[in-house]
């Protein structure tokens, strides 16, 4: 949570100040409703505007005064700009303007190790070798059920205030560095340099979540706050010559606060 900044220090403009909000006035003959509406320009406003991260947001009073809706379309509107991430409140002291999320690429651990990506410090929590269930044998593509995988749940750190928790799998004859790559780093030690994979496609589906209590802790969350989980399987071949197959298969868990998902998955 961004603390609220100083008074005089990036102070918000007024919504008269701004062209937009003088050239945008709500349709009170669409079907759409009057809250939903203010919510999405106000939306708009927060990003093209110059608002600093921590500044005190306008009160219900200044929005009545511009937009003359009644506190009835202010407040339901408020709450959608709280749950979309956009601004938030402090009991006892009013509405302030969200930081702006991070865009974050969306990749796995495979990846990133290949890449040797150093600007994406990346903490294990856990690494072993087991047997699949279900769901990892099929999106690994595992037929054998005596197939062992490599279990990893690592935090990467994706730029503050962002972090991703990764609970990734991958078949360890397929990727042998994977297993020590993660115990490397799980004990403080340079890890091997990764064996050559030749990565081509990825697939991700994006859904709404919530944080248990043990995710929450692992990225400066609350238990309960909202969160976004991404099924990701990463595809490749360890030889050019060889049949595209899957290489692994991870949730990734982000802050749906902070975070804003970009992908780059051919």
């Amino acid at each position: 949570m961004v603390k609220p900044i100083s008074p005089g220090k990036g102070r918000p403009k007024r919504f008269s100040d701004v062209p937009l909000a003088r050239g945008r006035r709500l349709d009170r003959n669409s079907d759409v409703p009057l809250y939903f509406q203010l919510a999405a320009t106000i939306k708009v406003m927060l990003e093209v505007g110059d608002w600093e991260a921590g500044a005190r947001f306008a009160s219900e009073r200044e929005i009545e005064e511009e937009f003359g809706v009644s506190r009835a379309v202010i407040r339901p509107a408020l709450d959608l700009l709280v749950g979309d991430g956009a601004i938030y409140r402090i009991k006892g002291s009013g509405a302030f303007v969200a930081p702006p999320r991070r865009e974050i690429r969306v990749a796995g651990l495979v990846r990133l190790w290949q890449e040797r990506r150093h600007d994406r410090p990346i903490a294990v929590r856990n690494a072993r070798e087991h047997l699949p269930d279900h769901t990892v044998s099929h999106f690994l593509g595992i037929e054998d059920q005596e197939t062992q995988v490599a279990h990893v749940i690592a935090i990467v750190d994706v730029g503050e205030p962002s972090v991703c928790l990764v609970d990734s799998f991958s078949t360890v004859a397929h990727v042998p560095w994977f297993m020590p790559t993660a115990r490397a780093l799980a004990a403080g030690v340079e890890p091997p340099v990764p064996g050559s994979l030749d990565l081509t496609r990825a697939t991700v589906s994006v859904e709404h979540t919530f944080f248990g209590e043990w995710g929450s802790t692992q990225v400066g969350a609350s238990a309960g706050e909202p969160a976004l989980m991404g099924r990701f399987v990463q595809f490749g071949r360890m030889e050019a010559s060889e049949p595209e197959r899957p290489l692994e298969f991870a949730r990734l868990i982000y802050r749906a606060d902070s975070a804003q998902l970009a992908f780059d998955l051919s």
